[in-house]
């Protein structure tokens, strides 16, 4: 009988409510059924408890890490990361792994890149990357508020980006120029546009994979009018506080705060109405506050309208998420977001106001049928372009470690 390929992921942190990037691999370890599979991370748990990696994956949790707090888990790993380091290189050739994956190499870039030159040839080395690098997007932005046109401000900015990616001192973190890994796994093109614009290095789209979680405990929500996910500054709470606090007072809404990531603590005093000394007013009763909820299909099956008004995003998976659900998607006109809900979600200017916004939502939820047919359509063309991903993941990957070995 054949042995299966040996692959191994490094997630340098695991947190217990895990966010967009440790989805993203779970979802991916789901998927590629032909290989035996191994995951390294560290969790501030003792166990990783959410079943996403249950007969999928051998997890491998080197120590129990701190609290997702930034600050902390930096002097964390400032002291630990030589140990752990040591850890991954006994674990990866105690198992003869065939292939090694870091998720999203960009924590603590300075020290991980030492470490993966030091084991190149145990075996090949690849890398998943999901976000838009924050300085060459800031490179882009600064065009785009001349243009308001992303293809023109692109193209504009195309030679300065590209300089930025390929040096090899004071390059962009986890660029692959820099980090020399055999190949990059990326989210979506637009991401990969910001790393490898000249497509010179191996590399894999894979969108991030979509799933119904109605095997997952219920909540028993109630039905709302609108949804917003972890609303960070940069995920648009700015224009979220507007919308609430200004024009849609009588309108059921419901804030997931996020994981281990929140926007709650710093978003809360803006949505009460009154906070002084000791003093703090409820915040209005048609705001319904919830935390990490892992049974994301039971949020958008009970909303009329999910609200994505983002301000950098790699893809988007919340919106992408929604239409599977028959939701109605407002969401800003990123590219990388269009890239996944297409012409099934109405699309924002980046620079639309809050009146702007409020004169679309108030459309939509009086014309939601309108939006059924191109929904419907788009959720199929989804899990289609998904299932021949996959297949041919299983195939890039299997086919590398071949012409590697």
């Amino acid at each position: 009988m054949r042995q299966k390929t040996k692959i191994g992921y490094i997630s340098l942190f695991h947190p217990p409510d895990a966010g967009g990037g440790e989805i993203y691999l779970a979802r991916m370890i789901h998927a590629l059924e032909s290989f035996d599979q191994y995951l390294w991370t560290t969790t501030p748990v003792e166990k990783i408890s959410d079943g996403r990696f249950a007969e999928k994956c051998s997890v491998r949790s080197f120590a129990s890490s701190p609290a997702m707090d930034y600050a902390t888990i930096g002097k964390w790993f400032d002291k630990n990361h030589e140990k752990m380091f040591l850890d991954i290189d006994r674990w990866s050739k105690k198992i003869g792994l065939d292939l090694l994956i870091f998720n999203a190499p960009i924590t603590y870039f300075d020290q991980v890149k030492p470490f993966i030159d030091s084991i190149k040839g145990d075996q090949p080395i690849g890398c998943i990357l999901h976000d838009v690098p924050g300085q060459s997007f800031s490179i882009l932005l600064n065009e785009f508020q001349k243009t308001e046109s992303w293809e023109e401000s692109l193209k504009k900015v195309r030679p300065q980006l590209y300089e930025l990616a390929t040096k090899e001192k004071d390059a962009l973190y986890a660029s692959p120029f820099s980090l020399k890994t055999d190949f990059t796994i990326y989210n979506s093109n637009w991401v990969k546009g910001f790393y490898d614009l000249k497509d010179e290095r191996e590399s894999f789209i894979l969108h991030p994979l979509i799933s119904r979680t109605n095997d997952l405990p219920e909540l028993g929500l109630k039905p709302v009018d609108l949804t917003i996910v972890n609303p960070l500054p940069m995920k648009g709470a700015a224009l979220f506080l507007a919308l609430a606090n200004f024009y849609f007072r009588d309108y059921k809404i419901r804030i997931l705060g996020g994981g281990y990531n929140s926007a709650m603590a710093k978003l809360e005093p803006f949505l009460s109405p009154v906070e002084s000394g000791f003093y703090r007013a409820e915040p209005p009763n048609n705001l319904e506050v919830l935390g990490h909820v892992e049974n994301m299909s039971e949020v958008y099956r009970n909303t009329k309208i999910l609200l994505h008004p983002t301000r950098i995003e790699g893809y988007g998976m919340t919106a992408v998420e929604a239409l599977l659900e028959n939701r109605i998607v407002i969401t800003t006109d990123i590219p990388g977001v269009v890239e996944g809900v297409g012409d099934a979600a109405i699309k924002m200017p980046y620079y639309a106001t809050p009146q702007n916004w409020a004169d679309t939502i108030s459309s939509a939820l009086e014309n939601e049928d309108r939006w059924r047919d191109k929904i419907e359509k788009r959720a199929k063309f989804l899990i289609d372009r998904q299932t021949k991903e996959i297949a041919d993941l299983e195939q890039y990957l299997e086919g590398f470690v071949k012409r590697k070995g």
